[in-house]
């Protein structure tokens, strides 16, 4: 299997590629009032994008619409987004819900003008674990309204899915929190990051993926930490991060994990367009993953064509 780095598709954050059928769609932060969703049979060649999700009448957010997620369950698909809540000035990040038949959508909100839940601070980059009979939510705790010593400071929390798929169990648990070296590089910007949590479960264990520092930060990178029970306690790597900046890259972030055509594993994320330039204009990269001493590998774009 080749695959050529950066994939063609661009202005985008976030990515997350659902696997049904014979197909992959790809679902990101793309879209003023909304979502896109691109469709490849090879993780490769994609298809001109298609508006999936648009914020509507019962939509509980007007901007900010952020790192959708879609899985299947029972047949009909969920997808779970980050927005701004219409009723606040201020920034008020929170999750919603919204479901189609179809994994292109289009998808229409579940709750009227409420988000999935509300825990009084701002709550962002929404992922599902499917662990047998229970489902766990994994999401960030935004900065801008958490304050730690003096810096903004955004976290990683749990909580059990609701068998509605539109809830969740109880209050969200801390897992993670910025504590390496490697994530506080720009104490000048008094903000540091634990955001987009991805886990994967190998040999028993729970394996997440996560990002740390700004998105628009040449610093931006990925972690990983292990957990024997999806709630945690959650130990990070040693080796962290995973991958980073290099001459070839800017800002390695925000991943997901999918299987390919070929059986392995691929670890999809996005990067900086321009690494001289640093900023929120994104592109797509793909990366072969692996194991390595109970730890996650990841290959360097620097190898531009993975085969």
């Amino acid at each position: 299997m080749k695959i050529k780095n950066p994939i063609a598709i661009h202005n985008i954050g976030d990515p997350y590629v659902l696997f049904y059928k014979g197909m992959y769609y790809l679902y990101a932060t793309s879209h003023f009032n909304g979502f896109y969703c691109w469709k490849s049979k090879d993780l490769n060649q994609w298809e001109p994008p298609e508006i999936c999700y648009e914020a509507g009448k019962k939509s509980f957010g007007n901007s900010c619409f952020w790192a959708p997620e879609v899985y299947e369950f029972g047949g009909m698909f969920y997808m779970y987004y980050t927005a701004q809540w219409k009723i606040y000035e201020k920034e008020a990040l929170r999750i919603g819900v919204a479901v189609s038949d179809s994994p292109q959508g289009p998808f229409e909100d579940v709750l009227d003008n409420q988000p999935m839940f509300d825990f009084g601070y701002g709550a962002l980059d929404a992922h599902i674990l499917k662990d047998g009979k229970r489902n766990y939510l994994y999401y960030s705790r935004a900065g801008a309204d958490h304050i730690m010593d003096g810096a903004r400071q955004s976290e990683i929390y749990v909580a059990e899915l609701g068998t509605d798929k539109c809830s969740v169990i109880g209050e969200g648990k801390l897992i993670l929190k910025p504590e390496q070296e490697w994530e506080r590089q720009e104490p000048e910007k008094h903000q540091f990051w634990n955001e987009g949590p991805f886990v994967v479960k190998h040999n028993g264990k729970y394996h997440m993926m996560y990002s740390a520092n700004c998105f628009a930060s040449r610093y931006y990178a990925i972690g990983g930490a292990m957990a024997v029970h999806p709630m945690g306690p959650f130990v990070k790597y040693k080796n962290n991060p995973i991958l980073s900046a290099s001459q070839t890259i800017s800002g390695p972030g925000h991943n997901c994990v999918v299987q390919g055509p070929d059986g392995a594993c691929y670890c999809i994320y996005h990067a900086h367009t321009d690494y001289r330039k640093p900023g929120s204009d994104r592109q797509v990269y793909i990366g072969k993953m692996w194991f390595k001493e109970d730890e996650i590998c990841v290959q360097h774009p620097l190898y531009s064509s993975i085969t």
